[in-house]
């Protein structure tokens, strides 16, 4: 710890230095923490009471961040990002104690032809889905789950990002890294968004690999639609992934793709976990937002995942709403509810300490089939 705490401060004291001779570095940050309340947190159906859940504030991760930006001539230009993720309730770095979890890339481009970054990054489909959620993809697990189906961020990764009028498109491979399997452990996608007036539409395909040359594949749409001062959110998302598709590689998540593995060989079954037979997952999300006044912002939304394989059917449903209050563009208040209940046979999968699903072992899931969390939260940006 005395390493990164060192490495944070240099860059600290370079962004200070860079920001008096220039304005092409930037830092930047969030912090999000929550008094919370929840139920059914073991298989006992015991209440926890605790600041954050999960290490997370409801709306957004904590982190911080340095862009830098270089005008080249020409329309060129170049620049980085590294941002680093951590949990404002112990302070410890998040993202697999990774100093710069979040993103880690430096970028070139040019302003007609689009820009080609190197290093982690967000897939393609995070991204997407950004564009057309209520909260942005929020940060907590009970709104944030879909990114076990979708994944979060690419290791090793290439990008191309070009905007041509209203139409963006990312294209990303990364590289699995893994010598004799040039496919292994890497990842493909392409990323497609529309954006025109009060109507953002977007597109995205995935593929991943394991080391086994298993495959996952996802498909996603969705839109987000304005309307006066409320705004129409949509999602589906359909992933398909073959028997025993693990991009962890036996549960270390520092994989090609994050967040979209089993996770500890030790930890509880969740909806991400790893099924002997072939799985297909159908994800749905359907919400809105209103602002009532300036400062006071309600969100609304639900969020529905189907998973289908041999011996097994199961889901699992969330609704939560939000009240946000600003004081200013930066610092904001809010208050949050959330209902979720699991059915089939995702039944006992809130608060269970089963370590293998029924769709690998027969074991059932011995936690609950409901749980509700409230919070009470502060955010601020800087």
């Amino acid at each position: 710890m005395k390493k990164v705490s060192a490495a944070i401060a240099v860059l600290m004291a370079t962004a200070g230095t860079a920001q008096a001779q220039s304005s092409g570095l930037t830092l930047y940050g969030v912090i999000d923490a929550a008094l919370s309340f929840q139920t059914h947190a073991n298989p006992g159906r015991d209440s926890i009471y605790g600041l954050q859940q999960g290490g997370e504030g409801f709306l957004s991760g904590s982190r911080f961040g340095f862009k830098g930006n270089e005008d080249l001539g020409g329309g060129w230009k170049a620049g980085f990002t590294l941002e680093n993720g951590f949990l404002a309730d112990t302070g410890k770095l998040d993202q697999q104690g990774q100093l710069f979890g979040r993103q880690a890339f430096v970028k070139i481009g040019h302003d007609r032809y689009g820009e080609i970054a190197l290093g982690r990054q967000y897939t393609t489909g995070n991204t997407m889905m950004y564009y057309v959620d209520p909260l942005g993809v929020g940060a907590a697990p009970s709104n944030s789950w879909q990114v076990y189906l979708v994944g979060q961020r690419y290791d090793n990764a290439i990008s191309y990002t070009g905007t041509y009028g209203p139409w963006q498109v990312i294209a990303e491979a990364a590289l699995g890294e893994q010598a004799g399997h040039g496919s292994a452990r890497s990842s493909m996608s392409l990323g497609v968004k529309y954006a025109q007036g009060p109507l953002t539409v977007i597109g995205d395909a995935q593929q991943t690999n394991d080391t086994q040359s298993r495959h996952a594949r996802i498909y996603m749409g969705g839109a987000k639609l304005a309307v006066g001062n409320a705004n129409l959110f949509a999602n589906y998302v359909h992933s398909s992934r073959d028997a025993g598709f693990d991009s962890s590689n036996g549960g270390t998540d520092t994989a090609s793709i994050t967040s979209m593995a089993s996770g500890s060989p030790t930890a509880a079954v969740g909806i991400n976990s790893v099924f002997a037979s072939q799985r297909r997952d159908d994800f749905y999300t359907v919400g809105a937002n209103y602002r009532v006044t300036p400062a006071w912002l309600l969100t609304a939304a639900l969020m529905q995942n189907f998973t289908r394989a041999d011996n097994f059917s199961g889901s699992r449903s969330t609704l939560y709403g939000v009240a946000d209050y600003s004081f200013s563009k930066r610092t904001d208040v809010y208050v949050a509810a959330v209902y979720e209940r699991a059915h089939g046979g995702w039944s006992g999968l809130f608060g269970n300490t089963t370590t293998n699903a029924a769709a690998a072992s027969g074991q059932a899931l011995n936690g609950s089939n409901n749980q509700i969390s409230a919070l009470v939260g502060l955010r601020h940006l800087f």
